[in-house]
C-alpha cells in the first residue's frame, strides 16, 4: 500500500494564544490519528524563525494511505474539525501543491477529494 506525506494545519484566530493553539492542534492530531501516523511539525529555532512558532503549533503531519477511501476520510475530517471551530481555514500540503479549505459545502467536500486525489498523484 502507498503512502504519502500530508501537512495539515488551521488558520489562527486573532484572540489564540498558545494554550487554544495547542489544545487544537491535539484535537485535529487525535481526529486524524484515524487515518494514519501523526506527529507535530517542529518549531525552527535561530533568528530568522521569529513569527513561525503560531503557524508551526497549528500544523500537524500525516502519514496517510493514498488509497481513496483515505483520502476521502483526510478531507471529511478536516471539514468536521474545521465545522466544530467556526472561523477558521484548513491548509494541506502535499508535496508541492497547497490547498485551502473554507467550511466546505457537500458538493465542495466532494471537489476537495479529488483536488487531494490529484495533488497526490502528482506528488508521486
Amino acid at each position: 500500500m502507498s503512502e504519502v506525506v500530508i501537512e495539515v494545519g488551521f488558520t489562527p484566530l486573532p484572540e489564540d494564544d498558545d494554550f487554544v493553539l495547542d489544545q487544537l492542534t491535539d484535537e485535529l492530531e487525535e481526529d486524524l490519528r484515524d487515518i494514519g501516523e501523526v506527529s507535530r511539525l517542529e518549531a525552527p529555532t535561530g533568528p530568522d524563525s521569529k513569527g513561525v512558532g503560531e503557524l508551526v503549533l497549528a500544523t500537524v503531519s500525516v502519514v496517510a494511505s493514498t488509497d481513496p477511501g483515505y483520502v476521502q476520510a483526510l478531507v471529511d475530517l478536516v471539514v468536521g474539525f474545521l465545522n466544530r471551530n467556526q472561523g477558521r481555514k484548513a491548509h494541506l500540503r502535499i508535496g508541492d501543491v497547497e490547498l485551502t479549505i473554507d467550511q466546505a459545502t457537500k458538493a465542495e467536500t466532494s471537489q476537495m477529494i479529488d483536488l487531494v486525489r490529484d495533488a497526490i498523484e502528482h506528488s508521486r
